[in-house]
């Protein structure tokens, strides 16, 4: 194989993908990336961990046809060094000797066979799967409103993933980690007649926001079968396995007569939190939100530490109502929030409270649950 391309595009190419490859793999072809000439102006590179595989398209001259495994960190680290814009990718003599070249500098890799590469072939699967389509930034800001709930325990596998519900024309995003729960609601573009539901890992949600930033494309499409799910763009497929099992339901835990609702500044109240929070107990990270017409004060102490107190002004007119959060769950809703004003639900001092954006545009809460003051 021998091609030429431009340093940026492969470059940009590597970062896309590198990241699914296995560091510390028993196979060592996983952590190389397999790059495949597919035409004579675009080659494809390929990456999987098993448990997840990338495919990406990128124009090169291609001289002579053919396939290469490279390591991904080395390759990486060689062209953040490089100083020509162009750069030669060719195999020697038949060998696993490959030869980088870019200018005068020269780098001679030890490959892998591309044989020895596990065939994912997303792409090829694509039969089996049934499609939405959705606003690429849109679904992109709604993975960072729910994935900051999913839960890291691995005990509990459903939970370190995000459920899926597709009614119609609707996509529902939700997570919990049993403590708190993100849900949003979003319009497809290609309403789908059955409702159907499944789960995705969190790490690989993380992974397609992270893909998200360095795509020009503004739709995405995903694809989902029994056990797989499949996001794609133009030139780009990314396959991730589902999780199996079901997840809690979730619905009947949101409540719908939370009589007392509070409206505050968003950023405002971040802040309260933030200064106030300076004296709370690490063990228990609890803050007293303490309700009162047209006031909110926001209390914290460590008994061996001392104490804080402040306040904000709210839009409040029923009865006074002192309750408690943990206060890094709060401040993760409402940073995640794209709204200027928020407001809380609550019924009493025990009950699911929920915050949500005032207009409710999206259809987000962030539900939370008090701890005892």
């Amino acid at each position: 194989m021998e091609i030429i391309l431009n340093k940026e595009d492969f470059a940009n190419s590597i970062k896309i993908v590198e990241k699914i490859t296995a560091q510390r793999a028993i196979q060592p072809v996983l952590s190389n990336i397999l790059i495949e000439t597919v035409s004579s102006d675009r080659i494809k590179l390929t990456a999987t961990d098993l448990n997840l595989a990338i495919e990406y398209k990128t124009k090169a001259e291609v001289i002579e046809e053919g396939s290469v495994t490279l390591n991904a960190k080395k390759t990486a680290e060689i062209v953040s060094r490089l100083y020509s814009s162009e750069v030669k990718i060719k195999t020697e003599n038949d060998s696993n000797n490959v030869l980088i070249k870019s200018g005068k500098t020269e780098f001679h890799l030890i490959s892998i066979n591309p044989e020895e590469f596990p065939k994912s072939n997303p792409a090829a699967q694509a039969d089996e799967f049934k499609t939405i389509v959705l606003n690429k930034n849109e679904f992109s800001k709604s993975l960072k409103q729910v994935l900051f709930a999913v839960s890291t325990q691995e005990t509990q596998a459903v939970l370190t993933g995000v459920s899926f519900n597709v009614t119609g024309s609707v996509l529902e995003l939700a997570a919990t980690d049993g403590n708190r729960l993100t849900r949003i609601q979003k319009e497809i573009q290609n309403p789908i007649e059955e409702q159907v539901d499944f789960i995705v890992p969190g790490k690989t949600l993380s992974e397609v926001q992270r893909i998200s930033t360095m795509i020009d494309d503004e739709d995405i499409t995903i694809k989902f079968s029994k056990n797989k799910v499949l996001f794609e763009f133009e030139n780009l497929s990314f396959q991730s396995r589902l999780i199996e099992g079901s997840y809690p339901k979730y619905q009947q835990l949101i409540p719908v007569n939370n009589d007392k609702k509070i409206i505050a500044d968003r950023v405002e109240l971040i802040n309260v939190i933030e200064r106030v929070s300076v004296m709370v107990s690490e063990r228990t990270n609890v803050v007293k939100f303490n309700f009162t017409q047209g006031q909110l004060e926001i209390s914290a102490d460590t008994p061996d530490a001392g104490s804080s107190k402040d306040y904000i002004d709210i839009k409040y007119e029923q009865e006074d109502i002192l309750t408690a959060f943990n206060y890094k769950y709060v401040l993760d809703g409402l940073k995640n929030m794209d709204t200027s004003e928020i407001m809380i639900e609550i019924a009493d001092v025990l009950a699911a409270t929920i915050f949500k954006p005032v207009e409710d545009k999206d259809n987000y809460i962030c539900l939370i649950m008090p701890v005892k003051v």
